[in-house]
């Protein structure tokens, strides 16, 4: 070190700095040629290979760490079924912890396997069992894994309970039920959900009353904006656009009394009619809650038969 700060002064003599700013210069030097002491063992570092054999006799004794890191490595090499294993010790290993985040790449890899539902039961036993801890990081974990629904499922029933969470710091079942509600747009049932654990205790459940107020601000401009855009029609919406304009081209055709629009009335005009209705029936039923649409659906075909009855009698004249 006597020797740096020896050659320093030299270098600094030779440039003749103001005497002032030695220190700082000083400082700057040294910083300088840490960081690239630092970009230069790098590389070196990062090139060191993992003894996979040591890190899974680790594992095999509890070293959950060991576990994951061993997990990592056959995960990037391709070998998922050695990862599996490896990452499901880990998971294992840590029931006893209260939460569950050695299970995170266990759950997470299971998923893409399309095997999470043998890789949770063992968890999810466990939490029919009646063990709520285990069913709150449970629900926590699908969560982190995007299985928004799996996690839903605990969540409400330990929101209507009132389970309180072990961690003191942690804001409880229902504002993690109206986060990951609002997370993937559900956002009236996540206001309502943060809108009851506030109403339950305001005090203890500041954050979802933040969140309450939060989501309904959120709905109102959704709202605001879409008054303020025409949705896009869709293919299928065309079939009921039909259903209620085909009669009414009728009455203009009936009213000139020509042969060939009579004869389009009596039997075209009312299969159209009714074509465009079957068509639309099914998506009606599945999308609509309340039936509104037949409001103008009966009294459309029902002029339709009209006019086809009309156009026949018309049509016996001639």
């Amino acid at each position: 070190m006597k020797f740096i700060n020896n050659y320093y002064f030299n270098l600094w003599t030779l440039l003749k700095p103001d005497r002032q700013h030695f220190p700082l210069l000083k400082f700057y030097f040294k910083v300088g040629i840490g960081i690239a002491m630092l970009l230069i063992s790098l590389p070196v570092f990062a090139q060191e290979p993992i003894d996979l054999e040591t890190y899974r006799e680790e594992c095999s004794q509890g070293m959950t760490i060991y576990c994951i890191s061993a997990g990592m490595e056959e995960q990037k090499a391709g070998n998922l079924e050695n990862a599996l294993k490896l990452y499901r010790s880990a998971c294992e290993n840590h029931f006893s912890h209260g939460h569950l985040r050695a299970c995170t790449p266990y759950l997470s890899l299971a998923s893409q396997m399309k095997r999470l539902d043998g890789a949770a039961a063992g968890l999810e036993a466990r939490c029919r069992g009646g063990n709520d801890v285990i069913c709150f990081y449970l629900a926590k974990e699908y969560f982190k894994i995007s299985e928004h629904h799996r996690g839903f499922v605990h969540l409400e029933r330990l929101c209507r309970e009132n389970f309180q969470s072990p961690d003191e710091l942690d804001y409880g079942p229902c504002f993690h039920l109206g986060a990951n509600l609002k997370k993937i747009g559900e956002l009236k049932r996540a206001e309502k959900i943060f809108g009851f654990d506030c109403d339950r205790d305001p005090l203890s459940a500041k954050p979802s009353c933040d969140q309450a107020e939060a989501v309904n601000l959120l709905i109102r401009q959704e709202r605001t904006a879409g008054r303020g855009e025409l949705r896009d029609l869709q293919p299928i919406e065309l079939a009921a656009f039909g259903v209620a304009v085909i009669p009414l081209v009728g009455m203009i055709l009936l009213a000139s009394g020509r042969k060939k629009a009579l004869k389009f009335l009596r039997i075209p005009l009312p299969v159209l009619t009714l074509l465009c209705w079957a068509l639309w029936e099914p998506y009606a039923k599945q999308e609509l809650s309340l039936r509104a649409d037949l409001f103008f659906i009966f009294p459309a075909v029902s002029l339709a038969l009209y006019l086809a009855w009309c156009a026949h009698i018309k049509l016996l004249d001639h």
